[in-house]
């Protein structure tokens, strides 16, 4: 079984609350707070790098490129962020697109179709088609599919996935220099700053940092520093994103939704400089004893932790929707977040977790890739 690291599953809940505050604040909040909650979108920076560490610590030691394996490692992928993404955004998707008028059959069957097989995130004018976060697991699905790569090429250079990291960049930039300013492509690579904030080409870096933390962990033999010993690797790395939200608020980028943010340095702070803290703070998870790794792994947290992607796909959608037309914008905020959080549990419990089983359960054979 893979290794279970408790204080990085109760990280993923944190994650998932920045994002939720990102988006949701009282009707009534100050300035200083609307500015401080206006950049926690770092959230989803949290959960690439989470992501990089945990395929690469799975995956690292062994990639067999067999089309049955390869079968197998896709088929559980899709095990874990399909099911539920398939549920939410079908009911996100009947909200938006219901009725369905004659005529517009053939354009809306295109939309659902476009949304629920994520390729919706390439495009920044259908990015928000169903679940409007949908986005992010387009960027998941691509570095899913080639992490394997990724890590065989690793394998023979140590200098891979910085190289990988810069090429993705690389070719994003040049499909959007050749797709830009073509409306008959409906936003697929339609602007630059959409490319670097929603697409995988702008944000392998952090899925590549995540990386190089399990390469650094690998060589650790999983030890843990005594608990006298300062942690000063969690404190440097609280410090780096603490000063990087501290930096992104005082650049106050404006967000265009369909954009991304619209200053240059606010993009590479979230694309580069969080992700260096965050790696910095889960090495200091990893390796050292200190109050927040036993914080991050008391039993609430956990369970919060493993309910934090059905969160995730459920704060934004059909709740969120019902919430603002029953109350109206901002108000209840608390409330809010506590049915979602109540109903994200129970959809952990009854739909996401044993879906993930039924699908694991028809993998054939079941033991080669988890």
């Amino acid at each position: 079984a893979p290794a279970y690291y408790p204080a990085l599953t109760g990280l993923r809940a944190v994650a998932a609350y920045l994002v939720f505050a990102h988006h949701f604040r009282p009707a009534d909040s100050p300035g200083w707070y609307e500015r401080l909650v206006g950049q926690l979108f770092v959230g989803v920076s949290l959960f690439f790098v989470l992501s990089g560490f945990v395929i690469a610590t799975r995956y690292q030691h062994g990639v067999p490129l067999t089309r049955p394996w390869w079968r197998r490692y896709l088929w559980r992928r899709a095990a874990r962020i399909y099911p539920a993404y398939f549920v939410l955004n079908g009911l996100s998707l009947a909200q938006q697109l219901l009725p369905i008028l004659p005529g517009q059959w053939a354009n809306k069957l295109l939309l659902i179709f476009i949304s629920q097989s994520l390729l919706r995130g390439f495009s920044n004018t259908l990015l928000y088609v169903g679940l409007p976060q949908g986005w992010s697991l387009t960027v998941e699905e691509c570095f899913y599919c080639s992490a394997p790569l990724l890590l065989l090429w690793q394998r023979r250079w140590r200098g891979a996935p910085l190289a990988f990291g810069l090429l993705a960049l690389a070719i994003g930039l040049s499909l959007t220099a050749l797709c830009t300013g073509r409306p008959a492509l409906h936003g697929l690579f339609g602007s630059y700053s959409a490319t670097l904030y929603y697409t995988f080409f702008g944000r392998a870096l952090e899925f590549v940092a995540g990386i190089v933390l399990a390469r650094w962990w690998a060589t650790r033999a999983g030890t843990v520093r005594a608990a006298s010993r300062v942690p000063w690797r969690t404190l440097a790395g609280a410090g780096l994103l603490l000063a990087t939200v501290g930096l992104l608020v005082w650049v106050n980028s404006p967000i265009d939704f369909y954009q991304g943010p619209r200053y240059p340095a606010a993009t590479a702070l979230n694309n580069v400089l969080f992700p260096a803290g965050v790696v910095l703070l889960l090495a200091g998870l990893l390796a050292e004893r200190s109050w927040l790794r036993t914080l991050l792994a008391t039993r609430i947290l956990q369970e919060l932790g493993r309910s934090s992607y059905f969160f995730y796909l459920l704060h934004l959608g059909v709740l969120s929707v019902w919430w603002q037309a029953t109350f109206g914008w901002g108000h209840y905020i608390g409330g809010q977040f506590l049915a979602t959080l109540l109903l994200s549990w129970l959809g952990y419990r009854l739909l996401e977790e044993p879906a993930r089983r039924w699908l694991l359960a028809r993998s054939q054979p079941a033991t080669s890739a988890t």
